[in-house]
């Protein structure tokens, strides 16, 4: 099978078949245009065709490929993470803009999603972001990247998904300045001493609610979060309120739920 022939193969986006040849052969897409001629080789073409039957189920390409990009960097993921999705990006922009300006307010950053900053004290001697429910560490790694003079601390229940944290963290080198630490984060905060503003893009969906299908494959702790969708976000928000140390929060919710949360 040429990549041609690959190209035609399945009732799949041209798009989507450039991404999953990409991930096999270990090549970017401008290489995969470019060469449409290329045999695959017997184990790529046994590769490609399960990764065809694997999206056809309606499996999300990050899963497949095991990778997704967020903030213009790559980053690992694997079933025990959330996809990073790019109305989280807009949790990073609110954080820094935070951290510069100092200013609260409820930012859209999606259709009904917002970032919500909120001040508790100065913050000009904030040395310490503390990232609760990491996941993926796109996140804390993000930060980590932009802001290099600030400690970072992942904290998730998961141990597989704090696994993934450190991978990206050793992935672009920053794995020296993120403490990972496993566990309930509205009680491993209460252990910090350094002024400190807490980021969190939390589950917050309404549990029992219809979600898209590719969301099915996602881990359902890290989406779901009570009836109302905020078991998880009022005592996060009650914690950081409570902290002496704590100089504000930045969060992602949903536009109707940040009336609870301000």
């Amino acid at each position: 099978m040429t990549i041609e022939e690959a190209l035609k193969s399945a009732p799949l986006s041209s798009l989507e078949i450039e991404v999953l040849l990409s991930a096999i052969l270990e090549k970017n897409r401008a290489w995969i245009l470019a060469y449409p001629e290329y045999e695959l080789s017997q184990t790529s073409e046994q590769f490609f065709m399960q990764a065809l039957k694997r999206r056809e189920a309606g499996e999300p390409i990050a899963y497949i490929t095991g990778e997704k990009e967020f903030y213009g960097r790559p980053f690992i993921v694997n079933h025990s993470v959330l996809i990073p999705r790019p109305a989280t990006e807009g949790l990073i922009e609110c954080t820094l803009d935070f951290l510069k300006m100092g200013e609260e307010e409820v930012r859209e950053i999606d259709t009904d999603i917002v970032c919500i900053t909120k001040k508790l004290g100065d913050l000009s001697d904030v040395s310490t972001i503390i990232d609760v429910g990491t996941g993926s560490g796109c996140i804390a790694v993000t930060l980590a990247l932009e802001l290099p003079n600030v400690k970072v601390i992942a904290i998730d229940i998961s141990s597989e998904a704090l696994e993934v944290t450190k991978a990206n963290a050793e992935k672009h080198s920053v794995q020296d300045r993120i403490d990972c630490q496993l566990g309930d984060g509205i009680k491993l905060i209460t252990n910090v001493k350094d002024p400190f503003i807490l980021i969190s893009n939390p589950p917050y969906i309404p549990s029992g609610e219809d979600v898209s299908s590719d969301v099915h494959f996602e881990p359902t702790e890290a989406l779901y979060a009570g009836d109302k969708g905020m078991d998880v976000l009022t005592p996060l928000v009650s914690a950081a309120q409570n902290h002496p140390a704590c100089r504000g929060f930045v969060l992602e919710c949903r536009k109707d739920q940040a009336k609870y949360v301000m």
